[in-house]
């Protein structure tokens, strides 16, 4: 990634890789989804990195981190992002979350609660369709409608990961259970899909914000589920635009 710098953390045997770049006062930290790692993140972070430190989350078995020797829950990612974050000095970051990030940032968001915002790019599960080959279904159809230059990207971490982790992964995430955990966080929510995106359609993202205390709604007319790749400056602007909304009101 140009201009980020890359740091590996170990924390309680799992390894993490941590991309870093930007400055300002405030943190943005980014969490990926389910078999993918920092690269898709590229466009996103090299916006945001105008507008203050962002620091992208590789998790433990995917990208350049190890696999781990047993599977991982949400919340096991989550202990372990904070983890890291703790390590590397990060303290009180905006966090953004996309696909399974979204479900990782919702337990961090618990586990430490804060007025700074939290956001969640395609979050999953979607409870009309909490079924393997169902999601399965979507994500073959997503593959096809996303930009040129994203599924690449995508595929090629998918092999890098390997199906024995996905697999194991792919157990946690559908187990998890976002619906249900989502009203506990006290952070402002944003919530953001592409109309297109047949993963995480509008219509889940406005279940999840009349479950949740505090929550708003975006959605980008071109996008599908990877959302912020084609569409960086635009979700860049609604990020930095709620990180400001949430500091004006505290």
């Amino acid at each position: 990634m140009r201009r980020f710098g890359e740091r590996q953390v170990v924390e309680g045997g799992r390894e993490l890789w941590v991309y870093s770049g930007g400055e300002g006062s405030r943190d943005y930290v980014l969490v990926h989804g389910i078999g993918v790692s920092s690269l898709y993140y590229r466009p996103l972070a090299e916006v945001l990195a105008a507008h203050g430190r962002v620091h992208v989350v590789e998790l433990p078995g995917f990208g350049k981190s190890l696999t781990p020797r047993r599977p991982l829950s949400i919340e096991d990612f989550a202990e372990t992002a904070w983890e890291a974050l703790d390590t590397l000095g990060i303290r009180d970051p905006v966090l953004i979350g996309h696909s399974m990030g979204a479900q990782v940032v919702v337990e961090m968001a618990i586990d430490r609660p804060s007025p700074r915002p939290i956001v969640l790019l395609g979050p999953t599960v979607n409870v009309r369709e909490r079924t393997v080959p169902r999601q399965a279904l979507r994500l073959t159809w997503d593959s096809i409608i996303e930009p040129f230059g994203v599924t690449p990207i995508v595929f090629g971490d998918y092999i890098r990961c390997g199906v024995p982790w996905y697999v194991r992964t792919l157990r946690e995430m559908m187990r998890h259970r976002i619906e249900q955990r989502i009203p506990l966080v006290e952070a402002p929510i944003l919530l953001m899909s592409g109309r297109r995106d047949p993963i995480s359609p509008p219509s889940w993202l406005r279940t999840l914000a009349g479950l949740a205390r505090s929550a708003r709604t975006a959605v980008l007319d071109r996008e599908a589920h990877v959302l912020m790749f084609r569409g960086a400056p635009e979700v860049a602007r609604s990020i930095v635009q709620e990180a400001d909304r949430a500091e004006e009101k505290a």
